[in-house]
C-alpha cells in the first residue's frame, strides 16, 4: 500500500464504506466509533455505542484481523474520531468510565 493510498479516506477507496457510513450515521443518536471485532472464523466491523453495553454488527465481515481494523479506523478517521477518543466510547460499553464528549 502507498503513503497516498494509506491517507485516501476509506470512503473514497471503497463504495461499500461510504455506504455503511451513512446507513450507521442515520441510525445512531449517540456517538458511535467502528471496531473490529473477531468472530469465528474471521472477523467482522461492529459499531460501538456510547454508554451502551456491546457492539451492533453491521453485516461487514474479513478474513483478516488487519483488513478489520483499517475499516474501523478509516471509518472512525472518516467521521472526525481520534483514538482516545474511540477508546474512550468503546471503554463506556464495557460499563466503563461513562462516555461524555469532550471530556478529558
Amino acid at each position: 500500500m502507498t503513503e497516498t493510498e494509506r491517507h485516501q479516506d476509506i470512503t473514497s477507496k471503497h463504495l461499500e464504506a461510504a455506504m455503511l457510513d451513512q446507513v450507521v450515521a442515520g441510525t445512531f443518536t449517540k456517538p458511535y466509533a467502528f471496531v473490529a471485532v473477531v468472530a469465528e472464523p474471521g472477523w467482522v466491523l461492529g459499531v460501538a455505542v456510547a454508554n451502551e453495553r456491546g457492539y451492533n454488527p453491521t453485516g461487514k465481515t474479513f478474513d483478516t484481523e488487519l483488513e478489520a481494523r483499517e475499516w474501523a479506523q478509516g471509518l472512525n478517521e472518516h467521521i472526525g474520531w481520534t483514538d482516545d477518543e474511540v477508546m474512550r466510547i468503546v471503554i463506556s460499553t464495557m460499563g466503563g468510565q461513562p462516555y461524555e464528549r469532550n471530556a478529558k
